[in-house]
């Protein structure tokens, strides 16, 4: 069962489809950290284009999925499935077969290329949790068309079994669509040497070494960047007329 994502924060309405992976799938885990599905290493930053929250069924490698908000109550869905029918997990033991996932939306600055994460770990839930505060954040003091750059990197994060790493997304910047260019420096002309004058035999300078042409972020073309938050704008210091 396919449900298009309608809660706030989901895909961009904007772009076809209802389908809850789009592109390739993004992956996680302790030792490899961030890959795709090959295996091959993420790019360090993405823009995130959506985010949401799902519910899951994996029954028969096949499967199921209920997008539409609000989400009914998963312990309710599971209820009705006789616990003999509920796979195993890694540890051996029957596994709920309804979970809430959490997705993300992202894509490949230079490329335009879409990557999508979903999990219903512990440690995706607080990726994601303190993603979608930032972006709550920010989209009530920038707008909702506000989307942040992210460093993908990894957390500590205690567990039973002692510290492990988890999955975690580090907003560095924030973009809004159309009407800018990116913010990388431009490229200076190559200087232009003139030839020896006809009064002197000094040897011309050698030519100077243009600068480094940074890579091309059609991206980031496309976007402007979003006005910075103010320490004003988060916290009221002012005293109360009676102070």
């Amino acid at each position: 069962m396919a449900t298009s994502i309608t809660a706030s924060g989901g895909f961009p309405s904007g772009l076809p489809g209802d389908r809850l992976i789009r592109g390739t799938f993004a992956r996680w885990n302790e030792t490899s950290k961030w890959t795709d599905r090959d295996g091959l290493r993420l790019p360090e930053t993405m823009l995130v284009i959506g985010h949401t929250k799902v519910l899951q069924k994996w029954q028969d490698k096949k499967a199921e999925v209920i997008s539409n908000h609000p989400l009914p109550d998963p312990k309710e869905l599971n209820a009705k499935i006789p616990e003999s029918e509920w796979e195993l997990d890694l540890t051996g033991k029957p596994t709920p077969p309804w979970k809430l996932t959490f997705v993300i939306y992202m894509v490949n600055l230079k490329t335009g290329a879409i990557f999508t994460y979903a999990n219903s770990t512990y440690g995706a839930m607080l990726a994601y949790s303190h993603l979608e505060e930032q972006i709550s954040v920010m989209r009530l003091l920038r707008g909702e068309h506000v989307f942040p750059i992210v460093r993908l990197e990894t957390r500590p994060m205690p567990t039973r079994f002692g510290m492990k790493a988890r999955p975690h997304l580090e907003p560095i910047d924030w973009r809004v669509p159309g009407g800018g260019g990116s913010q990388l420096a431009p490229q200076s002309p190559t200087p232009q040497i003139s030839g020896p004058s006809a009064s002197s035999s000094a040897p011309s300078p050698a030519p100077a070494t243009p600068p480094t042409t940074p890579p091309a972020a059609p991206v980031l073309d496309s976007t402007r960047p979003a006005k910075p938050v103010t320490v004003a704008e988060l916290v009221d210091d002012e005293l109360p007329p009676w102070a």
